[in-house]
């Protein structure tokens, strides 16, 4: 029986990876959700109608009875808490889950998330893709050294840690990283493919023209 409290409703959109965060909790967790296409690459995130929701303009939104989450790992957080899936046990296992929600903000979001962004979207000079290049770097060497001694990546079991990070590490090739070259990182995913609930963004978040030619 999937978990069921009120209704959950998600605002979010495929191209968005934290978007697909809050979307895979919801979906691992079993939790019954409604979901809300933002029109992103169309700018609908910034139409008033979305504003009213978030007027920071920004997905995902998660509303549920009178609460209205945001940010993403604030989502991670409160549906694990809810359902009592894959949060933690203590404050040891806090502080290691916070570790990793940390670093996909610092070294996915800010290096390979960014660097595909740019290959794909924008108009950087080779500057620019070398900046983020190095953030990017430095955060694959980490993850993929720890992954070597560690099957998860905050505690022996999944976490929201894996949750948050997994949705970038599915840009790897369009950030121009070849996957061959992290094995310990794609065993990793693939342990994490393999769990209930699992679905791709497409899946979770059925978007009306997605994708298009050029992702």
């Amino acid at each position: 029986m999937k978990n069921f409290h009120e209704t959950y409703l998600l605002y979010g959109h495929p191209r968005s990876g934290n978007a697909y965060k809050a979307a895979l909790i919801l979906s691992m967790t079993n939790t019954i959700y409604e979901f809300t296409a933002v029109d992103l690459p169309n700018g609908g995130n910034l139409n008033q109608d979305f504003l009213n929701v978030n007027p920071l303009g920004k997905i995902p939104v998660l509303k549920h009875e009178n609460i209205i989450l945001r940010q993403s790992h604030d989502i991670l957080r409160y549906v694990s808490e809810k359902t009592e899936k894959f949060g933690p046990k203590g404050w040891e296992e806090e502080s290691r889950i916070g570790d990793w929600v940390g670093y996909s903000v610092d070294f996915m979001s800010y290096g390979v998330a960014r660097l595909r962004f740019e290959r794909l979207f924008g108009h950087s000079d080779q500057s620019i893709l070398e900046y983020f290049k190095v953030t990017a770097d430095r955060g694959l060497k980490i993850i993929e050294l720890h992954l070597a001694k560690n099957q998860w990546l905050a505690c022996a079991r999944p976490t929201i840690a894996d949750i948050s990070v997994y949705p970038v590490m599915t840009y790897l090739e369009d950030a121009g990283y070849y996957t061959t070259d992290f094995p310990y990182i794609n065993e990793w995913m693939n342990r994490f493919q393999s769990l209930p609930g699992f679905a791709k963004q497409l899946e979770l978040m059925p978007a009306k023209g997605w994708p298009t030619t050029k992702q």
